[in-house]
């Protein structure tokens, strides 16, 4: 065995079984983290096999959702202002259904703990998110709690798909009223 195979299996955590994978897809896994456009004669010669095994791996691999290429935006490299906020909500499938034609929206994560759901935007500026969180989070009656947290940087990249569909109407109709409702929710 080679090093990168006794690498892995050190530091094995559970996942390979759970996901039926073995060392040489670890390694194709990590060589397309590391470099998205590693060519499939590259993996095959680190890893000792015919390129069109690789091919085969990586279709494998793509089928079972355990590799996926994500086109959007990373935030690590741009001038763009992300949120992370945290609701506690009773309803949450009724506020995400709220934002899924939203531009702004990113995604969504439903949680467990103090707060049920946990919201990503992106936004030119902070007035554009907090107007976001105003108009529609704080008052809305299935939102019990708010937490607004804007991310500062991130450790790695960080790519997420934007919400743009210039086909979606209710994006390109979208008057945006959200973007200008930036007025403090303790004044109103």
């Amino acid at each position: 065995m080679t090093k990168n195979f006794n690498k892995i299996e050190e530091h094995s955590c559970g996942i390979e079984s759970k996901l039926d994978l073995d060392n040489r897809d670890n390694i194709i896994i990590s060589l397309l983290q590391k470099n998205p456009n590693v060519s499939q004669e590259e993996i095959a010669k680190k890893i000792k096999l015919s390129q069109p095994s690789v091919g085969a791996r990586i279709k494998k691999l793509q089928q079972k959702g355990v590799i996926n290429t994500i086109n959007g935006i990373n935030f690590k490299t741009v001038d763009l202002s992300l949120a992370k906020i945290d609701v506690t909500s009773t309803d949450t499938n009724a506020i995400v259904e709220e934002f899924k034609d939203c531009p702004f929206f990113i995604n969504a994560l439903i949680t467990s703990g103090k707060h049920n759901l946990c919201l990503f935007f992106m936004a030119t500026g902070l007035e554009q998110l907090e107007g976001i969180v105003n108009h529609h989070l704080r008052g809305n009656p299935k939102v019990k709690d708010v937490e607004l947290n804007i991310v500062i940087s991130t450790v790695k990249d960080f790519i997420m798909p934007l919400n743009i569909d210039p086909e979606n109407s209710k994006q390109t109709n979208c008057k945006q009223e959200c973007k200008t409702c930036i007025k403090s929710f303790d004044d109103q």
